[in-house]
């Protein structure tokens, strides 16, 4: 897959995915704060509907409207590719114009094999990166290390992991749990905090962490 790279880009940079448009005060904060945003494919005619600038669309270019697919002042980069995702696309673009900390917005709504598709083929990627995940409800946050995340007594957190081979221990929440593996998706959901701080610390890879707004 050919990724253009020497593109001029200003943090903070985020991605705005074909989902659903966002609604809650945080990720539209977010937007309105971002001096770089793609559009993955379709997400700009959202973006064009809403108001809100975008600076490149990136994809197969088969979602969008022909307003958008015909207006010569639209950046677009056509990346026909089918083993990769839009998203995946948008991301490998920032990571070869050596952006490695980036927002990620309208990843969830519309269709949920896109939803459960575009979050977590995130993880598999290898790059050292760092991706915020916004919706509506909460936030996604890669991890990759022994992290501390800040939180709120009583918030709900959840933790997902596609390699079962992980061991992760936990400090902060309600149900702790001590160099487990998580052998479904499921099982590390429906957490909460107890505490203003959460300590992860994970054997290798990359999981996911989900924290809803308070």
């Amino acid at each position: 897959m050919n990724i253009q790279k020497n593109y001029h880009i200003k943090s903070p940079v985020t991605i705005v995915a074909n989902g659903d448009y966002p609604s809650h005060k945080i990720p539209l904060d977010i937007l309105k704060k971002s001096n770089f945003i793609i559009a993955c494919d379709g997400a700009a005619d959202s973006l064009f509907k809403n108001n809100q600038f975008f600076d490149l669309v990136i994809g197969d270019l088969d979602s969008i409207s022909s307003d958008i697919l015909n207006n010569n002042n639209i950046k677009k980069i056509k990346i026909e590719d089918q083993s990769e995702n839009d998203l995946r696309k948008c991301i490998k673009f920032l990571l070869n114009n050596n952006i490695k900390e980036f927002n990620i917005i309208g990843c969830t709504g519309k269709r949920e094999d896109h939803t459960i598709g575009n979050i977590f083929s995130i993880l598999e990627l290898k790059n050292d990166f760092k991706a915020t995940i916004y919706t509506d409800n909460g936030i996604f946050n890669i991890i990759d290390t022994q992290t501390e995340v800040s939180s709120k007594n009583g918030q709900q957190i959840s933790l997902f992991a596609t390699d079962k081979t992980i061991k992760i221990t936990t400090n902060g929440l309600k149900y702790n749990i001590k160099e487990k593996c998580l052998s479904s998706l499921f099982y590390g959901t429906l957490n909460e905090s107890v505490s203003e701080k959460v300590n992860i610390k994970i054997s290798h890879g990359k999981i996911l962490i989900f924290q809803n707004y308070l």
